[in-house]
């Protein structure tokens, strides 16, 4: 029994996790609109500001949405059993 609650909490997690950081991309890209920019890596290239200060705030949303679900996680995993 305690293999599938494990198995759920990982499923749910894992979806969280990926679901979670693609909703987070799918938001800066809506807010940058149509603004030129190009991602290397983890850097972005541009010449334009807004584009910059909109990468460093969805940058910081989404390392405290990693932090916070693992925070979650351990706060789950250790109240199973």
């Amino acid at each position: 029994m305690m293999v599938a609650f494990y198995a759920v909490i990982a499923v749910v997690f894992v979806v969280l996790g990926i679901g979670g950081i693609m909703y987070l991309d799918h938001r800066f890209s809506l807010a940058v609109g149509d603004r030129s920019f190009a991602m290397k890596g983890r850097r972005i290239e541009t010449d334009d500001p807004f584009v910059r200060r909109q990468y460093r705030k969805f940058h910081a949303i989404r390392v405290a949405y990693c932090v916070a679900l693992l925070a979650l996680l351990f706060a789950v995993v250790s109240h199973v059993g």
